[in-house]
Formats: structure tokens, sequence, C-alpha cells
């Protein structure tokens, strides 16, 4: 009891002492003399995570843009990696797919690592509780399937143009068949070929990968120029002595299609779920009465004296920055759904679907498994990104989640109707066609 008596004694003491010290005495002070406390809701060094981050990002996206058509295209100058109808790409070729697997693992780990280190404490724990953190691993092995589903795209239009001998003409009968715009379209593709056509849609694809991998890559060097407080200054951001170079929400939606390009969904997750908590900024609106004008606002909308929207101009936030990230977050959800998800899933499905009830008897049935994986793929990542951006957005995606969710559909038509019909053939508009009697192509 004595021994518990004196250590109490000497606990109350310290305690004493210390209520008149300065806080910096008694708590220590973080790198570069500053305040623990006062900066716990302010990440530390968050150029040095920006800059690794944007790092991790561009190194994988030119892998993925850049190394794997250069590596799809040369294939088809060796004769034993060159694709076949009998039994699709290479088997050999799925090693150096398999390198660039492991390369997306450790990218990511390093990503992940350094845009934890651009949110603060409380924000992770904020991420914990809306499931960002549990749902990484399901969105890991998401974007490891669309590392494979790019490099099963990229060799589409190789096999395409080694059953072109068969294919076209078929192709070319069934659009015969089509009323009104078939035999003009026929006059077109018999020029263009199927594997042509292909060609073009997978090259869309790449330029739109591409065309993304340059931002990112002029959006790395002015942050290395300039630095976050940099980069604010020269755009007009307002940046508080506390927390100077907090990132924005339009800087996260950014990151968020940064980390599209890149094909790390768990890196995008993040920094949606970030960008949103970033919608609300605090503003004390003293010159229009403060708290108690909202405490007044609210009182007055119980008796129906306030409209909801008069209501909500008086909470104590920044109306200006809330509108902001609702106009980059529709922006965000727009290109993807218009350009990874519709050009480079949606249509690559159709085209391979086509592509499947044209040569049902032509091609091998090693090819016909490596084209149902990768359309298995293209439709998994559809109906995610779809329902994602529903449940964003509602409404306002809506005529974007129709368009792909009906040519996902058609496609998944053409593949179910390539089992039942005669000639393995189905169109939209004629059902299923009869390509012994179709009219000949002129």
């Amino acid at each position: 009891c004595r021994a518990a008596s004196r250590a109490a004694q000497m606990l109350l003491s310290e305690m004493s002492t210390r209520d008149f010290e300065p806080r910096s005495t008694w708590l220590g002070k973080a790198p570069g003399g500053r305040d623990p406390r006062q900066h716990e809701y302010s990440p530390i060094q968050q150029n040095d995570c920006l800059g690794e981050l944007l790092e991790n990002l561009f190194n994988h996206g030119l892998m993925v843009w850049v190394f794997l058509p250069i590596f799809a295209g040369m294939q088809w100058m060796v004769p034993m990696l060159r694709p076949t109808c009998e039994s699709g790409y290479s088997n050999y070729s799925l090693l150096i797919v398999a390198l660039v697997v492991g390369h997306h693992l450790a990218a990511e780990s390093r990503s992940w690592a350094a845009a934890r280190g651009l949110i603060s404490r409380p924000e992770k724990t904020i991420m914990h509780q809306l499931g960002v953190i549990g749902r990484r691993r399901r969105l890991l092995v998401l974007g490891l399937l669309e590392d494979l589903d790019i490099y099963t795209d990229l060799m589409f239009p190789f096999i395409a143009y080694s059953c072109d001998a068969k294919i076209t003409e078929r192709w070319l009968q069934s659009w015969s068949e089509v009323p009104t715009i078939g035999h003009p379209l026929v006059r077109i593709f018999r020029h263009l070929r199927f594997w042509g056509f292909s060609g073009l849609g997978v090259a869309a694809a790449c330029m739109g990968g591409i065309f993304g991998l340059s931002r990112l890559m002029l959006y790395r060097n002015d942050y290395r120029k300039k630095g976050i407080e940099g980069m604010h200054s020269e755009i007009g951001v307002e940046c508080t002595p506390r927390s100077p170079t907090r990132l924005t929400g339009e800087e996260f939606f950014s990151l968020a299609r940064f980390s599209d390009i890149a094909l790390m969904p768990s890196l995008a997750d993040l920094c949606q779920e970030m960008a949103e908590q970033r919608r609300w900024i605090f503003a004390s609106k003293e010159e229009e009465g403060g708290a108690l004008n909202r405490t007044r606002a609210q009182t007055d909308a119980i008796f129906g004296k306030v409209t909801a929207h008069g209501l909500q101009l008086a909470e104590l936030l920044d109306e200006a920055a809330r509108e902001r990230v609702d106009r980059a977050q529709q922006v965000y959800f727009v290109i993807l759904l218009l350009g990874r998800t519709l050009v480079g899933n949606a249509l690559q499905l159709w085209l391979q679907s086509s592509f499947f009830e044209l040569g049902y008897e032509n091609l091998g049935r090693e090819a016909h498994v490596k084209l149902v994986i990768g359309m298995a793929i293209s439709v998994l990542h559809l109906c995610v990104r779809c329902f994602a951006s529903f449940s964003k957005l509602g409404c306002f995606s809506l005529p974007f989640v129709v368009i792909n969710v009906v040519v996902m559909a058609w496609s998944i038509a053409k593949i179910g109707y390539a089992f039942t019909c005669p000639q393995h053939v189905w169109n939209l508009s004629t059902g299923c066609v009869d390509i012994a009697h179709s009219v000949p192509i002129v």
C-alpha cells in the first residue's frame, strides 16, 4: 500500500508540472518541429508519398500500355509464338504475362503504402469502417485479371487474322441479312475484313490507355517540379497553415483515374472514397450569422418556413468546394463508363462473341477455352464497373450504364445462340442466320 501511495503521489506531481509546461516540451515534437497533436489530422510528408504513388502507377501503366502491345506485335514475327486458329495465342507467352502480374503485385503494394501516407489517422479509421480496406484483396484480384484481359484483347486481332479466310466470309454474309444498313456496311467491311475491324477496336482501347498514361506523366512531372503547395498556389487552392499540402477532392479523383489507367482498382476505390470525404469542408459563415443562423434555419425548417435547399445552404459547409467535388465525381465516372468500360470491355466483348459464333466450327478446343476465359473476365469487369457507377451517381449514370448493359446482353445472346442456331450465327434484327442460303455478296 505504501509503494502504491508513493507511486500515485509521484504521478500527480508529474502531471501538475506538465500542466504548466508548453505542450511541445512534454509531448515531444514531430520531425520538422511540428506538434504531433496539432497535426494529427494532417498527414506528414505528403509530397514524398504522392511522388512515390505517381511513380509506381506510371511504371505499371508503362508495362501494360507500351510493353504488352509491343510484345503482342513481336509474337507474329516468331513462328513458335505466332497465334493460330486452332490454339489461339501461345502458352509460352503466358510466362511474360506472369512477369507483368508479378510487377503488378509489387507496384500495387508500394502504391497502397504511399496512398495511405496521403491520408490522416482519423481518415484511415473512416476508410476501415467504410470497408475500403476489406475490399482491397478482392479488387487486387480484379486488377490481376484485368492484366490478363488486356493481353487477350491485344492478341485477338492476330488470332482473327489467322482465321480470316473462313471468318470474314461468314461475317459479311451475316451482315448482308440485316435490313437497310446491311449491304452498305458489307461494302465497307469487305475491304476492312474482320481482323482489321477488330484491330481498330483494340487500337482505340490502346490509344485511350496511352493518352491517360501521358496525362499521368505530365501530372507526375508537375508535382516533381512544384510540389503540392506550388500546384495549389498555381490553381488557386486556399491552404491553411495547419495543412498546407492537403489534397483536394478533385485531386483524389485524378489519382483514381490514374489508378484505373494502371489497372489498380484497389487504389482507385481508396481514392474515390477519400475524394468523397473531402467533399465536406467546414466554413464558419460568420457574415451570414454562423452557427446561430444554422440553428434558426433548422427551427424554421420544422415549421415549414425554410425549404430543404435553404437549410442545406445554412449548414456550416463550403458549398463551392462540395459542388466542385460533385462535378469531378461525375466527370470521373462518365470517363470510366464511356472509355475504359464501353471501349475497353463492352466493344471487345461484342467483337469476341461475334468471332466465337462465326468460328464455332473452325476454332480448336484450346482456342475456344481461351476465348471464353477472356469474355468472362470482360463480363466481370462490366458488371463491377456499372454497379459501382450506378451506386455512386444514381440516375445520372443510368444512360451510360444502359448502353454498356445492352452491349453486354447482346454479346451474351450471341454466345448462347451459337449453340442453338443451325449455322451458329445469330443477328439481333434477323435471328438465326442461314449462311448456306444467304443472299450472295455482290
